[in-house]
């Protein structure tokens, strides 16, 4: 069974003592769909994957399942389990060490290594050899990035992105970092020999299990807070983030950009929760992050994680040219929201940051102080100006509207509004996380737009 949904869906986060249904990708997630004037039935969908052709499952909350068809999904679940498992798949990497170097093959289009008589299964595959050391040490120059913006979205940081966020991880002392969906940084720590730095890569790509054992990787949903390798990847966790009582571990977050806020804020809530519980924090200390994701999200996750706090640091990826600062003339607009002390956090004067002593943090050389606002305001790449009428800084864009009684942008239609209103109530004045009809307070904003003929105008639009 099919649901007709749109993009007007929520998450819902605390889902009491529901039965939560389970598809290859662990716990499903709650959602809503509205329609005008009233909210629709309740669904699980897949927690990880936004588009239905990668994860077609699909439940009716009210939806009571027969014997019989719950014997079927759990046949559809275990055939979708990988061929290998984590031990079994690193064993193999062992014996494919012990080859010559000029014997050593990749299929880069499944991302396996293989092993002596196994080319021939491959036929047609992009395959790689010879494999020296040195790239083994950086799989994630080896493996093809899976880059669909709406499951895996590995895109990868660029070189001085890396060694910001190292450099900033050491200067702040921090020891032990859990890298969620971020391969390249976990790579840099193991690449650092003489330092203390240890790192947990957590990450849904199942290529890596062939690379680390059990103790540096575990393959891992971060929509859902779900481990694969169940019990036994948990405890590797456990005895990670409570090594020395816990007292020097971040988590550095880089997920995919149209993954949902809401969950990824709940997953960090479980992971802080479980690092003061092992550890003996005070309930009130929160497992410092740095999570990666774009500065029009900043007030979605504030709203989630209001502790944050975002950073001006651009930062790049290399095989994505909306996020390269060399392709972009106000730069990439990912940013990095933390709950470190803003001033803690050093910025490259290098690359033009600068120290405001009156915001006490670090601002990109553009977002230059207002007095008036008395903050660094900008949030764009762009430095903003003062409107005196609207009593705020605003993009450079925008000119202040006498009829709208607001700043708006030159080409904009008096009148016209800014949104298609309420999909609550109706009302054009406030959107449906606000509405005073609101049905639940544990409906969320976000989730994925499980709809097929939504998703092909989006693709014909690119």
């Amino acid at each position: 069974m099919t649901a007709n949904t749109s993009a007007n869906v929520d998450v819902i986060i605390d889902t009491g003592d529901r039965e939560i249904p389970e598809c290859p990708h662990g716990p499903a997630l709650l959602f809503v769909r509205y329609e005008r004037g009233s909210s629709s039935s309740k669904f699980f969908a897949c927690s990880a994957f936004r588009d239905r052709k990668e994860c077609s499952f699909f439940q009716w909350e009210s939806e009571k399942l027969s014997e019989e068809k719950k014997k079927i999904r759990q046949d559809i679940n275990s055939k979708q389990q990988l061929k290998f498992s984590h031990q079994e798949a690193y064993d193999r990497f062992s014996k494919f060490k012990e080859q010559s170097i000029s014997s050593r093959e990749l299929c880069q289009t499944c991302g396996m290594f293989l092993l002596p008589g196994e080319l021939e299964g491959h036929k047609g595959h992009r395959i790689k050899s010879p494999i020296t050391e040195e790239m083994l040490e950086k799989p994630t120059q080896l493996f093809l990035p899976l880059d669909n913006n709406k499951t895996f979205a590995q895109y990868l940081f660029s070189a001085p992105a890396v060694d910001f966020t190292l450099k900033t991880l050491e200067d702040l002392s921090f020891t032990h970092i859990i890298c969620v969906g971020a391969p390249r940084i976990f790579e840099a720590i193991e690449l650092k020999k003489d330092s203390n730095v240890k790192g947990l890569l957590l990450d849904l790509d199942h290529r890596y299990q062939q690379l680390y054992p059990a103790s540096k990787f575990c393959r891992y949903n971060m929509f859902n807070h779900h481990f694969f390798d169940g019990q036994k990847s948990d405890d590797v966790f456990g005895q990670f983030i409570s090594e020395e009582g816990g007292k020097r571990v971040a988590m550095v977050m880089d997920p995919p950009f149209g993954g949902m806020v809401e969950a990824l804020a709940a997953t960090y809530n479980k992971i802080s929760q479980q690092w003061k519980t092992l550890s003996d924090k005070p309930q009130d200390t929160d497992l410092p992050i740095l999570w990666f994701f774009p500065y029009f999200m900043e007030k979605r996750i504030k709203e989630s994680l209001p502790k944050t706090f975002m950073l001006d640091y651009k930062v790049d990826y290399d095989n994505h040219m909306l996020f390269r600062g060399d392709m972009k003339k106000q730069g990439s607009p990912v940013r990095i929201f933390t709950n470190l002390s803003p001033e803690s956090v050093i910025l490259p004067a290098s690359e033009g940051y600068w120290y405001c002593k009156v915001c006490s943090r670090y601002s990109a050389k553009e977002n230059l102080h207002c007095d008036v606002c008395d903050s660094c305001p900008s949030k764009d790449g762009k430095t903003y100006k003062h409107c005196f009428k609207c009593d705020r800084c605003v993009k450079p864009s925008k000119q202040h509207c006498d009829t709208c009684k607001m700043c708006q942008r030159q080409d904009h239609r008096c009148g016209q509004s800014l949104s298609n209103g309420c999909h609550i109530c109706g009302a054009l004045d406030h959107k449906r996380r606000n509405c005073p009809k609101q049905g639940s307070s544990s409906t969320k904003r976000g989730a994925p737009e499980h709809n097929s003929s939504n998703r092909q105008k989006r693709k014909r639009k690119k």
